[in-house]
């Protein structure tokens, strides 16, 4: 009996060691500046990233398009590198960090992430990021210094191009307007002037806080316009409190960002103009608000704000929307010329063919 579990497991581990040889083997080879094969191995790590943003597994026709992708990014990349252009390590974590406090919604370090990722969902960092994206962290920031550089190469090499691209006209705006009116529709809103102060650590910073939001309240009871003085007053240090704007929608995800109740929600849409709150204690401090603007509901106008507290138009959104489109074209007609003045049989090569590559794609 012991024999043949030796043998088992010997069997298991030569072919484990089969699989992972297999994995990788080269099938592709980029050779403009120096060679560099993709291997199998680097293949899957991306198609497994694109179907877990796909939800589904990729067709044989969509992995051999992800294998030309690769190719193309090696060439960019590799003649950035030959070209003197560089990404430097700072500028990719700058950008991986933009990102993960985009998702996290405010600042953060990647340690802090990190720990955010620990507390959520007990994996490390590496687990969560290969969970999502199929790719470890370090996978991942390879694969955003290889956008980066691609970006970089593009704007060096074609940035005349793209530069001149020529903004819409009036007449572009206004017909599009019309074509997307629908979709310019503000909710019902309030602007709130939020006041909170910290409890701190011990009962008599708790005291210290409720006394000062009492204090802010009965200040903006007895003078609804005394809104700025409290927030220049918030500014300064150790104040203890902080004295904000507060643009809130009448609607379902609201009442979920804010931590109340859908009737919550409506009751502070009940008050009126320049009505304060009563002051209230949550877990880590004590707030009041005044209610500062209602704006109804309504289609915008193109005269009108696209937001309640900023000065862009609808008229400059589409604008510049129209703009950005129109750049993001140029940047990818650019990129597909620079990928087309690389692609040359001289500078890379698929190593396998017609049915030995459909069986080393098909895993």
């Amino acid at each position: 009996m012991k024999r043949f579990l030796f043998a088992v497991t010997l069997t298991a581990l030569v072919s484990g060691f089969a699989a992972a040889q297999s994995d990788l083997q080269p099938i592709a080879m980029v050779k403009l500046q120096k060679s560099e094969p993709i291997t199998l191995k680097q293949l899957k790590s991306r198609v497994d990233a694109y179907q877990k943003e796909l939800g589904r597994p990729m067709t044989l026709d969509e992995r051999k398009k992800v294998l030309e992708t690769m190719v193309n990014e090696r060439l960019v990349v590799q003649a950035a590198d030959r070209d003197g252009i560089k990404v430097t390590d700072s500028e990719v974590n700058q950008n991986f960090l933009q990102m993960i406090s985009q998702q996290v919604g405010k600042q953060v370090t990647e340690l802090e992430f990190a720990q955010i990722v620990k507390q959520q969902t007990d994996m490390s960092i590496d687990d969560f990021m290969k969970a999502q994206n199929g790719m470890t962290l370090a996978e991942y920031k390879s694969f955003l210094r290889s956008q980066l550089l691609a970006q970089r190469y593009v704007m060096a090499k074609k940035q005349g191009d793209i530069q001149n691209v020529k903004g819409p006209s009036d007449a572009d705006i206004r017909s599009f307007y019309e074509l997307s009116k629908k979709n310019f529709v503000q909710d019902d809103m309030i602007r709130l002037f939020l006041v909170v102060s910290p409890k701190g650590a011990s009962a008599e910073s708790a005291a210290a806080a409720k006394k000062k939001v009492q204090d802010m309240h009965d200040k903006l009871s007895s003078d609804p316009k005394s809104t700025a003085a409290i927030k220049t007053l918030s500014q300064q240090e150790n104040s203890g409190f902080q004295g904000v704007d507060l643009y809130i929608n009448k609607n379902s995800s609201a009442s979920q960002q804010l931590g109340i109740s859908m009737e919550s929600l409506l009751k502070i849409f009940e008050m009126n103009v320049n009505e304060v709150s009563d002051v209230t204690e949550t877990d880590a401090d004590w707030q009041t608000f005044l209610v500062v603007e209602k704006y109804p509901a309504k289609i915008l106008g193109l005269s009108d704000v696209v937001k309640p507290g900023t000065t862009v138009t609808v008229y400059e959104y589409i604008k510049n929307s129209m703009i950005a489109q129109a750049q993001n074209k140029a940047v990818s007609d650019a990129l597909q010329q620079v990928i087309t003045d690389l692609r040359k049989p001289e500078n890379f090569q698929i190593l396998k063919a017609d049915s030995d590559l459909d069986k080393a794609l098909s895993w």
